[in-house]
């Protein structure tokens, strides 16, 4: 469950006029992610999307139930401008981020699009590396009236789950301290690996993080002002 630093590659111009993305340039037999996109103020939902889990109550260890960050008050609900579906273990995350990175340029200001590419990147390259090969994974982009973020939702096992819940603590504890211990431990290494990437998110993008949990499929978001 623990994502590795990544400075996101400069990726080819990617659509963002709702068509699925194509293949990857790296084999060209990779599944292209499914694509959903909705114009701006219509709903997200047509009846046959997972709904979204907003049940709230305080980050923890455990893996029943649900939990979110009680931070922002729960968890990131609004309506999806985007949902896309990928599987984990693909090499779906560079081409899969260039179409988010676009469509939030185009419909957001910049700081924001630029806050919300790096969630999108760190969360998803956490997902397609650690969730489990035998579920699909779920990327949002969402909009609610002064708030706006990504969501990713994957299955995990027990272990993992646990883990990222102690690291989102030490996050909203204190992110800044938490940001330059994972630093240093990418640098000199060791086990258990670095978690470098959600640090980053609530570090330097200054995203609000909010984690929930429903027996073994894990939610987190991503948010921010307007």
């Amino acid at each position: 469950m623990s994502p590795f630093d990544r400075n996101p590659p400069r990726s080819p111009p990617a659509r963002a006029d709702g068509a699925r993305p194509g293949p990857s340039a790296a084999g060209g037999n990779e599944p292209a992610p499914r694509v959903k996109t909705v114009p701006f103020g219509s709903s997200g939902g047509n009846g046959n999307d997972p709904a979204p889990r907003t049940k709230t109550g305080p980050v923890g260890g455990g893996g029943g139930g649900s939990n979110s960050s009680p931070r922002d008050g729960g968890a990131l609900v609004g309506r999806s401008l985007v949902t896309l579906y990928c599987n984990a273990g693909s090499g779906a995350l560079e081409y899969t981020h260039a179409f988010i990175n676009a469509y939030a340029t185009d419909h957001f200001r910049g700081a924001v699009a630029q806050r919300l590419s790096v969630g999108a990147y760190e969360l998803l390259s956490n997902a397609l590396n650690f969730g489990s090969v035998s579920s699909d994974i779920l990327l949002e982009l969402i909009e609610a009236e002064n708030i706006v973020g990504v969501r990713v939702s994957n299955e995990a096992i027990q272990a993992r789950i646990s883990m990222l819940s102690e690291h989102l603590l030490k996050l909203h504890s204190n992110p800044e301290q938490t940001f330059l211990d994972e630093l240093r431990r990418s640098v000199t290494g060791g086990i258990p690996r670095p978690m470098l990437g959600l640090a980053r998110v609530a570090h330097e993008a200054g995203l609000t993080l909010t984690l929930n949990v429903q027996d073994r499929r894990v939610t987190v978001a991503a948010q921010c002002r307007r």
